[in-house]
């Protein structure tokens, strides 16, 4: 009889989630700890059959959750649209996609949702994460029962997750403060529209604001205006922000609301004055983008990481097959008026 992890784990006194990571060098175990559980596997006779499970496997009900936080946005429906093209193709395997969406951030409810997939006994599980420290606490609790996790687009640090699939959010934000300060020629005023800082628009804040300090002492933000990912609260931000500041030079957008906005500036009638930086295409209108009132959209490629996401976690479950990086990066792809492709735009909205 094939020897399981659990018995391995057994045998180590530790948790079967210790077993997995020290099987297949995910890190997060002590040297030797691990070291010890590769000498008891190996004296047990454990070996990865990776044939057999996968004959095993087929036509068998396979459950891969996914809990999306911000569903009602364009960007995630996008996302959407990845995770179903990678259950068409995984479906042939018996595999399916227990989908869990929710409107905006809402940790709480995402927690319950992992739990209740938890209870389920999915085999892995994709989640749009954020700090805190509740959802790290849950991830270990899946991870300790055997069940691999992942974080789509927003990612939460120093948790047992196994990858992050999504734009180094980060690096992202430099270089649309690299834009911006192109634009602006190395000068002027600027404002910052922003959602939700505990997800991956904090640390495109923080990218862009290392490199309009470091690089463009002569643009000064004005203006840090938070938006809960609301249009309808960016809309009104902006109107004021536009009378607090008649020499507004630039505005960096990385929230919810570019459609909103580019309608404010055109009813100001100071399109022409401003420089306009967002982030997605999935939020933007062509006609904007094509008559420059956007000048650059930073594209996350939604589709691209609801897709890898799925694909990554069959493709561990299914072969045994660890993710081989940390971050799976989708491009940071910049898009302005003269690479816009309208096709683009059909296939979005």
């Amino acid at each position: 009889m094939a020897v399981t992890i659990k018995e391995i784990a057994d045998a180590c006194g530790v948790s079967r989630g210790t077993v997995d990571r020290a099987l297949h060098n995910r890190g997060r175990v002590q040297p030797e700890v691990a070291e010890r559980i590769r000498k008891v596997a190996d004296e047990l006779g454990y070996t990865i059959n990776v044939s057999g499970r996968a004959l095993a496997m087929t036509g068998k009900n396979i459950a891969i959750g996914v809990v999306l936080q911000f569903a009602e946005t364009p960007f995630m429906q996008k996302v959407r649209e990845g995770i179903r093209e990678a259950e068409n193709e995984i479906s042939q395997f018996g595999c399916r996609i227990e989908l869990c969406e929710i409107e905006g951030i809402d940790m709480k409810r995402t927690i319950r949702q992992m739990e209740l997939l938890r209870e389920k006994k999915v085999q892995s599980i994709a989640v749009v994460a954020g700090e805190d420290p509740r959802l790290r606490e849950e991830i270990s609790k899946c991870v300790e029962d055997g069940i691999g996790v992942i974080t789509l687009n927003s990612d939460i640090t120093n948790s047992s997750r196994r990858c992050f699939v999504g734009q180094d959010a980060e690096r992202s934000g430099s270089m649309a403060a690299g834009l911006m300060g192109d634009l602006l020629q190395g000068k002027g005023n600027a404002a910052l529209f922003y959602g939700i800082e505990e997800t991956s628009q904090g640390a495109r804040i923080r990218g862009f604001r290392d490199v309009i300090t470091r690089d463009y002492a002569g643009i000064r933000i004005v203006e840090t205006c938070h938006t809960q990912n609301s249009p309808e609260k960016l809309a009104a931000s902006l109107r004021d922000t536009l009378t607090k500041h008649p020499d507004l030079a630039g505005i960096y957008l990385c929230a919810e609301g570019a459609a909103e906005l580019a309608q404010c500036l055109r009813e100001s009638g100071r399109a022409s004055d401003i420089r306009v930086i967002v982030h997605d295409l999935a939020g933007c209108k062509p006609e904007d983008i094509a008559d420059r009132i956007i000048d650059y959209v930073i594209d996350d490629d939604g589709h691209r990481q609801g897709y890898l996401a799925i694909r990554l976690l069959f493709w561990w479950f299914y072969h045994q097959k660890e993710p081989q990086e940390e971050l799976y990066a989708t491009d940071i792809r910049v898009i302005s008026r003269y690479n816009l492709h309208h096709e683009e735009f059909v296939n979005l909205h």
